[in-house]
């Protein structure tokens, strides 16, 4: 059986994290005045709400992770990344398909090197600040 409330705080804490370096990418943004500084704003902002719902429903568990829970918070960490980190492409509408922002945020997750992009110099900089 999953010990679910340790697995909403694992999960909890690392959407925290994710939170964090979606905010890197909004320093990006600010210091190149770009239009996506509200769309990382609006992400960060729905990333740490899920995240404090997940630690709160984790809250009071034990310390105790098994091989199985362990094996589970990989897997659903990988898929709820990816979610929320298409927020940004979702709600500035660089990208305006679900599943094409799922995809272009697992390649830069997993740093295939893969894009559907065709231009992304086009994008503003706090998407791609690399390779300018």
């Amino acid at each position: 059986m999953l010990n679910l409330k340790i697995i909403s705080k694992i999960i909890g804490s690392l959407l925290w994290i994710e939170a964090t370096l979606l905010f890197l990418c909004l320093l990006v943004a600010v210091w190149y005045q770009g239009s996506d500084i509200l769309p990382f704003a609006w992400s960060i902002l729905i990333t740490i709400s899920a995240g404090i719902v997940f630690r709160l429903l984790g809250r009071h568990a034990d310390n105790l992770l098994g091989r199985r829970d362990a094996y589970f918070v990989v897997s659903v960490a990988w898929i709820l990344f990816s979610l929320f980190g298409t927020l940004p492409f979702l709600i500035s509408g660089a990208l305006t398909s679900f599943t094409d922002a799922y995809f272009e945020t697992m390649s830069g997750f997993t740093t295939t090197g893969a894009t559907i992009i065709d231009f992304p110099e086009h994008l503003p900089r706090g998407f791609c600040s690399g390779g300018r």
